[in-house]
């Protein structure tokens, strides 16, 4: 399962979404034969749902979070619970639903700022001020933009680009 959901990476790198899901069914397929909820298979739905909003089917990709958080707070994974928000937070944000990707990236953030987690803070912060910017909340936002540029930065970033995107919405509003 785990060579396969290597795999699934690596097809999801590629931006090859088909190939990721499926890779990613059958790591999901064969992980379940050790038993069905873990925190491996809470994982694994968190891949499977990020190829799927990628691939664009927002359904799919809703269904498999939710059964990713349902495992994650069945098997106390904090960490992964918090994580799947975020990508529920994406979804909201494919979906323009402006105000759920706030409310849901707020509650992700203080966890990823208590654990240290840059990579996370930085999306989570970009996904923050999109959100504000899009409720012509800009300046509310700006703070968040600049410091995931800041971050990006940092981290030497390929979504640097799209941080400072947001960025530059932020100012301009």
């Amino acid at each position: 399962a785990y060579a396969i959901r290597l795999r699934g990476l690596g097809y999801q790198s590629g931006k090859d979404y088909p190939a990721a899901v499926a890779a990613f069914q059958e790591a999901l397929a064969v992980r379940r034969t050790l038993g069905p909820e873990s925190a491996a298979v809470a994982l694994l739905l968190h891949n499977l749902a990020e190829a799927e909003r990628l691939y664009g089917d927002q359904a799919a990709a809703e269904r498999d979070y939710h059964e990713a958080l349902r495992i994650a707070r069945i098997v106390d994974d904090h960490r992964g619970e918090v994580t799947f928000i975020l990508g529920l937070a994406a979804l909201a944000l494919d979906r323009q639903d402006w105000p759920t990707a706030e409310s849901l990236t707020r509650e992700t953030l203080p966890f990823f700022e208590a654990i240290g987690h840059l990579e996370l803070v930085a999306r989570g912060c970009r996904m923050l001020a999109k959100a504000l910017a899009r409720q012509d909340r800009s300046m509310e936002g700006l703070p968040y933009a600049r410091r995931t540029v800041e971050l990006y930065t940092r981290l030497r970033s390929p979504e640097l680009e799209k941080a400072q995107a947001v960025l530059k919405e932020c100012e301009e509003a």
